[in-house]
């Protein structure tokens, strides 16, 4: 039985990230900090019934101390791990008018939560297993009134290739997949405040529209596959060229 991770498993890219995960066979373990998300996607996708939730906000660093436990102790190894977990960014404004504990916040979990689940993942790992980091655009280039948000993403892209570089010995393989605008439950909400929100993002993005959940699970699997066994420490963009301009 191959054992996979997905963080922030509910909505969005996650959800998709399991419901792929699981129609390959893996048994899948994953969390989020809505238990009510998770029910809506068990009643939309019974086959996610098989899968092993756990309600967790990964910045807490005891609840994610349980949850590696748990995983050790139940399954004893990870074959793949997803790292998704992001949850609404806080600190969005000029750097200078954000409140302090806001910046800690979306380091927190933008960066440092980040950083402690791919060091317990690394620890029930073997040869052959794999990782992927759900990083952004944004951790490639500057994003004005989001500039923490920035910094963590961009931190999580040199994390991506410094500890690719520590494992590949072991056999261990790490990248990141950098979405651009991909249409999400979150930006679904964004169009309740702004109905044309949709429209107006699209006309600035070359390929002249979002990005699907799928586009972008399709290269977390790619990268999770043996099908990229000769890449390592690489960021995979995904953003219909938006990064190009």
């Amino acid at each position: 039985m191959k054992v996979a991770l997905v963080t922030g498993g509910s909505k969005g890219i996650g959800l998709h990230v399991v419901l792929r995960l699981v129609n390959q066979g893996y048994k899948v373990v994953t969390c989020s900090r809505s238990k009510e998300a998770w029910s809506s996607a068990l009643a939309e996708y019974p086959e996610l019934s098989s899968v092993d939730y756990h309600s967790v906000d990964i910045s807490d660093e005891h609840q994610l101390n349980q949850l590696f436990s748990y995983i050790s102790n139940q399954y004893g190894k990870l074959e793949v791990a997803v790292n998704n977990a992001s949850p609404a960014l806080v600190s969005r404004g000029q750097l200078s008018e954000v409140d302090t504990p806001l910046l800690k916040e979306t380091l927190q979990v933008d960066f440092f939560s980040q950083a402690l689940c791919l060091r317990a993942e690394l620890q029930l790992m073997k040869t052959g297993a794999s990782i992927v980091n759900v990083s952004s655009i944004n951790g490639l280039r500057p994003t004005p009134n989001a500039s923490m948000y920035s910094a963590s993403k961009h931190a999580l892209e040199g994390l991506t290739r410094s500890v690719a570089l520590e494992n590949i010995g072991a056999g261990i393989r790490i990248n990141a997949v950098a979405p651009g605008v991909t249409w999400t439950p979150r930006w679904e909400e964004r169009q309740i405040e702004s109905p044309n929100v949709r429209s107006e993002v699209s006309a600035v993005v070359p390929i002249k529209r979002f990005g699907n959940v799928d586009e972008i699970v399709n290269a977390i699997e790619f990268l999770l596959s043996d099908k990229a066994s000769y890449v390592v420490g690489h960021t995979l963009v995904v953003d219909g060229g938006l990064s190009l301009t």
